[in-house]
């Protein structure tokens, strides 16, 4: 039954809504490309929406707070964005209109939440309903306006917002009417909600002519008679539920990269913005990158003004195959003159490249600075090289967070089994749970197989007390890792996904899990052929 209970929608860790498969540029001309994230506040409201629609602004609380702090002054911008067309904008934002409107409490709003309704009303979602029910009367008529023209297969939804306004009018009792003549019992279950005496005559005429078999519209009938007589005195100012959009929203978050060029995102390694240049650098960790932007990150890495600009840039250009490019991180990690987090991104940057005797000494070096432990000890796990396999258990209670963080990720990729369950003390953690969450999966005891995958993924579902939806999808990364790591095919992912039938148990060896320290060629090579049947080099598909 819809709506019985009113819901907020609160956004997960995959946030922003984009539409991934439109590609067709904005047509409204763009006059904010890639704002600086520390001037948000200084943007006209259109701009910034515009710029958020475009994918050129990450949707987080920094971008909330630059609208909601010009209070009422916001309204007519966001009114003018939400009754636009947007078919070609690559980042659905009329979710976050809506949660804005309800954060302003603006009487401005109820044209877009008409628009909204309208758009869909077959399937309006209950922060809208929450949005609009506290118009009462004066959403009245748009309501009227909109129930007449729809189709009667169209207007459940809108009976159900007619009912629930906290308004006494005949023409709220005529459409509820109508809608029990089309529908019986979505019309009954309106009627129960509106509490009008004058529909009680209707809703028992037709309880008598409901076959004594049809019991589930039989108790329809009698709970919109039983709350009919008990209903109270018509409420004419519907109280909304309590509404907390911070919680919505991350504190930071980077624009949505997907929906993004390669030129797009080169546009915003040249920012003026040191903070725009750092998140284009990072965007392109893990990613094929062209000779174009292999060749503006090198760039970037040796002349940027700001260190941490140029460390981004190193820690992309990990997976570049150039000798020029590795003996140039080389030469910036052994620099003692240079600041430490530019060496310290060189020192991730060269993660591929731990066989080499002076890398992993530098790695050693840097792992016994307290200051650039958390930068060496990512380097370690990022190599996949199981020489380093004993460093991270030592740190999974280490009083840095970021230290700690570095041993979570250290744990689960070495496979250090015999920790798992020190991983598990951390789900209670706010701060650490994603990150033990991945790392428990990744290293779990149990015989991996794709017979038994989604058994563990149910094992780590009730230890962790529960997965939520993107903890769910964390998980199932981890798991088609750990699959991939011991040569088999992932199940979770996107391609494999729809399969219906997985190896049996029988029929497929099961592997063991890990010793602590395996055999180094226990894990496809960085550039052999993924197992997962992609055709991608393992560093760029399943082992990033």
């Amino acid at each position: 039954m819809r709506h019985t209970s009113l819901r907020t929608r609160a956004r997960t860790s995959t946030r922003p809504s984009a539409r991934a498969d439109v590609t067709i540029p904005l047509v409204r001309e763009l006059r904010t490309t890639f704002p600086d994230p520390a001037s948000l506040a200084t943007i006209p409201v259109y701009d910034l929406l515009q710029a958020g629609a475009r994918g050129h602004v990450g949707i987080d609380q920094r971008f909330i707070r630059a609208i909601l702090d010009r209070g009422e002054e916001a309204a007519p911008d966001l009114l003018r964005f939400g009754l636009e067309e947007h078919h070609d904008d690559r980042v659905d934002l009329e979710e976050d209109l809506i949660a804005i409107f309800r954060h302003l409490h603006s009487e401005q709003a109820l044209p877009f939440y008409i628009a909204c309704i309208r758009r869909q009303p077959e399937d309006v979602p209950d922060d809208l309903v929450e949005g609009i029910l506290p118009f009462g009367a004066t959403a009245l008529d748009p309501l009227l306006a909109m129930y007449r023209d729809l189709d009667e297969d169209q207007c459940a939804d809108v009976a159900f917002l007619l009912a629930n306004l906290g308004v006494r009018d005949p023409r709220i009792l005529e459409a509820l009417l109508d809608r029990l003549e089309f529908d019986a019992g979505d019309g009954a279950f309106c009627l129960g909600l509106y509490g009008d005496p004058a529909a009680k005559p209707a809703l028992e005429n037709m309880l008598v002519e409901i076959p004594a078999g049809d019991g589930e519209l039989r108790r329809e009938f009698t709970s919109a008679i039983e709350q009919i007589d008990a209903a109270k005195p018509l409420e004419v100012h519907h109280e909304p539920e309590p509404f907390d959009i911070w919680a919505i929203y991350p504190d930071e978050a980077p624009p949505p990269f997907e929906v993004l060029t390669t030129a797009e995102v080169l546009e915003m390694l040249e920012s003026e913005s040191a903070a725009n240049r750092v998140t284009a650098a990072e965007s392109f960790r893990n990613r094929d990158v062209d000779a174009k932007a292999r060749q503006a990150l090198f760039e970037r890495a040796k002349k940027d003004a700001d260190t941490k600009v140029r460390a981004a840039c190193w820690e992309a250009l990990a997976d570049a195959d150039d000798d020029r490019i590795r003996e140039a991180m080389k030469r910036v990690v052994a620099d003692e003159s240079r600041d430490i987090v530019e060496r310290s991104g060189a020192l991730v940057g060269l993660c591929n490249f731990s066989e080499d005797p002076d890398v992993a000494a530098r790695m050693r070096g840097f792992y016994d600075n307290p200051g650039t432990r958390a930068k060496a000890l990512e380097a370690m796990w990022r190599s996949f090289d199981k020489q380093f396999a004993s460093y991270f258990p030592r740190h999974l209670d280490d009083a840095d967070i970021d230290v700690k963080r570095q041993a979570i990720w250290g744990t689960g990729y070495m496979g250090l089994g015999k920790e798992a369950s020190r991983l598990e003390k951390m789900f209670d953690d706010e701060h650490l749970r994603q990150d033990a969450l991945f790392g428990y999966a990744l290293c779990m005891p149990g015989e991996i197989s794709r017979g038994r995958v989604r058994r563990m993924l149910s094992k780590v579902d009730e230890a962790a007390g529960h997965l939520s939806a993107g903890e769910t999808e964390l998980v199932k990364i981890a798991l088609d890792q750990r699959l991939v790591m011991h040569r088999l095919e992932p199940v979770f992912s996107e391609a494999h996904e729809d399969e219906h039938e997985f190896h049996d148990d029988a029929l497929e060896e099961p592997v063991k899990p890990q010793p602590a320290q395996p055999a180094k060629s226990s894990t496809p090579g960085r550039n052999d052929p993924c197992p997962c049947g992609s055709g991608k080099k393992y560093k760029k598909c399943h082992g990033a």
